[in-house]
């Protein structure tokens, strides 16, 4: 485990399931959101414990890129993984869908490798979505994140993004992430 990465207990196995070409197995039981309303579902259960909008609203920034970015384009599993520890005050979400980089490679087909793709998605106002006017998801989140001095890791092919103590890192991992992998602490 890098020494950056957020510590959660699973999260070893996080990462090597999401970089296997196939998933032989299924997310934990109870914690997979095959479809968007599973996912709001889980997500206003999580509000009703935590009564924290922020948090609320940033998982929902996160886990609602995975339906609106993999639509029709799932590898193998559809859906979000969506698991709270209470006991670490740490949420994990994951998908195993394109990724950020085939995302925004459709409206910037320039763009060389994961870690400039997950770079670009928190710095810059650009969607996969083009031509819609979106774009500023994920640097809500890590400007919410930074501003509560929460901590995260956000994981998508070898590109990383990790912020802790309010700053903002990027970083390239070993082990790639077919998908994408979120973990907040907060």
């Amino acid at each position: 485990m890098k020494e950056n990465l957020v510590s959660f207990k699973n999260m070893d196995n996080f990462v090597e399931l999401l970089s296997k070409d196939k998933i032989d197995g299924f997310f934990k039981e109870g914690k997979h959101c095959e479809s968007r309303d599973i996912f709001q579902a889980q997500l206003n259960d999580l509000y009703l414990e935590l009564r924290n909008p922020l948090l609320i609203a940033i998982c929902g920034e996160i886990g609602n890129n995975s339906f609106d970015h993999n639509l029709g384009n799932w590898r193998d599993l559809s859906g979000v993984y969506f698991e709270h520890s209470k006991k670490e005050n740490t949420i994990i979400l994951a998908d195993r869908g394109q990724g950020v980089r085939k995302t925004l490679s459709r409206i910037m087909p320039d763009i060389s490798d994961d870690l400039e793709a997950v770079e670009i998605a928190f710095t810059k106002t650009i969607s996969g979505r083009s031509p819609e006017q979106r774009g500023n998801g994920l640097k809500f989140v890590a400007s919410a994140i930074k501003k509560n001095q929460w901590e995260s890791h956000f994981q998508s092919g070898l590109g990383v993004a990790v912020i802790k103590n309010g700053n903002l890192s990027f970083s390239e991992s070993s082990h790639a992430v077919k998908g994408c992998l979120a973990v907040v602490k907060y």
